[in-house]
């Protein structure tokens, strides 16, 4: 017997919270909105919404790791 080899996406867990508060909807709707299995208009701005905090803190951590490398001589 073959195991599948379907690989598992991984969510910002702080964003999904974030969203959940926002929007008042489970973090199961989220992770299937976000994944393509649930259409409408509020899964789009969920999917909007997520990219948008995904990019914003990804653009932090970058810009910590730029100040820290500056501060190391």
């Amino acid at each position: 017997m073959n195991k599948t080899t379907k690989k598992r996406t991984y969510y910002n867990a702080e964003i999904l919270n974030i969203l959940k508060e926002r929007h008042s909807c489970s973090l199961d709707y989220i992770r299937k909105s976000l994944r393509g299995d649930r259409v409408g208009e509020k899964s789009d701005v969920l999917c909007k919404e997520y990219k948008f905090f995904l990019r914003k803190a990804e653009e932090a951590i970058n810009n910590e790791v730029k100040h820290l490398n500056n501060k190391i001589p």
